[in-house]
């Protein structure tokens, strides 16, 4: 097996020649130069560690050989190295590893390799071809991991076969959420062998089918999270409350039914969807701060208001706020039309106006009825004169009726 190794060691032996001193020697051509050898290549801790390697491989220590070449390779970047880390795999029987690594070395070791090399190379490819096979996993679950003796070879669904060692193989598959499922398989040489792995969820789970009637590719939901389109065909966990299933598409009204689902036992849901009754709508904007913002009568907000308004065309829009005078106005709002409605209100500067002329006329008649009382003339005295007797009679047209 150490002839895989290294490449053996030229010994040279000179003979010793007797020759007559007058006699010119002749002239030999120089023999061809000897590869370099991967220690001379190698330095420092890349170096130590190929030695390592060299001294455990002898003492078929595969496994911790295979760890020291690996970390010469990790360290020179040699693809000569690569050999050595294959030969390991090989005697521990990891055949597809050890075939993968000798490619490998050939793919990167253009130029640096002689053709001795390369020549070893595909001899072990081809040999070990008789020691492996190939592996189809389908499981019935997407995005499993899926492991060959402890190795990850890829998720499920897996897009082609795996390459396998032939003999007795452990097939593990495992998800989250889902009980992890274990399988032997005997892989034959030669003969690709295909195995079907079932893996069970945790959590209990039923099937619902979900189709939608009158919008195509509708987005169904479940208990309020986007699980596809319209038709819907999935698992969901059994619960002690109710699934609610919805479907929504533009355009159309969103419906919405709860759901018990049984174990064992799969659901069919059919939700309807009909279009959207065409409704106008308001943008109502109001300033100042605070304002309040009345729709038809009712109370819809402050400040800022936007939303559907009813089938009717006309709608009265009211505004107000206390010191300010109140904005009542209707508005004509179409199907199908949206119209913004700004309202800036003005203050009241005369607040207490009106109380205050009812008081000054209240004040101003009382104040009148008094003068009346003030300044009314009494009933004149007569006016004594000098004639007898002592009256001066008034004239008839000054009387006062």
């Amino acid at each position: 097996m150490r002839s895989l190794l290294k490449f053996p060691i030229a010994v040279v032996v000179t003979a010793s020649l007797v020759l007559p001193t007058l006699t010119p020697v002749a002239a030999f051509a120089a023999p061809p130069k000897k590869p370099t050898s991967i220690h001379d290549e190698l330095t420092g801790d890349a170096r130590d560690s190929w030695d390592r390697g060299l001294d455990l491989f002898a003492r078929q220590r595969w496994d911790s050989a295979g760890a020291e070449f690996q970390r010469a390779y990790d360290l020179s970047k040699n693809p000569r190295v690569l050999f050595n880390v294959g030969a390991c795999e090989k005697a521990l029987s990891h055949y597809t590893k050890a075939i993968e690594i000798f490619k490998r070395e050939l793919a990167e070791g253009g130029g640096k390799l002689t053709p001795e090399d390369e020549t070893r190379l595909r001899d072990n490819i081809s040999g070990l071809g008789d020691f492996v096979s190939t592996l189809m996993v389908e499981v019935n679950e997407a995005d499993a991991t899926i492991t060959v003796d402890d190795e990850t070879v890829g998720k499920s669904p897996l897009q082609k076969p795996v390459d396998v060692n032939i003999g007795r193989r452990k097939i593990v598959v495992q998800k989250p959420g889902f009980g992890q499922a274990a399988e032997n398989i005997t892989v034959l040489g030669k003969t690709p062998a295909k195995l079907a792995i079932k893996i069970e969820p945790v959590v209990k789970t039923a099937m619902i089918e979900v189709t939608v009637q009158g919008a195509p590719s509708a987005i169904i939901k479940v208990d309020g999270k986007e699980v596809g389109t319209s038709p819907y065909k999935g698992r969901l966990s059994l619960t002690n409350d109710p699934h609610v299933i919805t479907a929504e598409a533009p355009g159309f009204v969103t419906v919405s039914q709860p759901v018990t689902l049984k174990e064992g036992e799969p659901t069919t849901l059919t939700l309807a969807l009909s279009r959207e009754i065409a409704q106008g709508r308001l943008k109502i904007r109001a300033q100042p701060s605070g304002a309040v913002i009345e729709l038809d009568g009712k109370f819809v907000g402050a400040d800022v208001w936007e939303g559907p308004v009813g089938t009717q065309s006309t709608h009265q829009v009211t505004v107000k706020k206390e010191g300010f005078y109140t904005w009542t106005h209707d508005i004509e709002v179409k199907p199908g039309q949206e119209k913004p409605v700004t309202v800036e209100l003005n203050e009241d500067r005369h607040p207490s106006f009106v109380p205050w002329l009812i008081g000054t006329i209240l004040v101003v008649g009382g104040g009148a009825i008094a003068a009346g009382f003030i300044f009314a003339p009494k009933d004149q005295e007569p006016v004594r004169g000098t004639l007898p007797p002592f009256t001066v009679q008034t004239p008839a047209a000054y009387h006062f009726h």
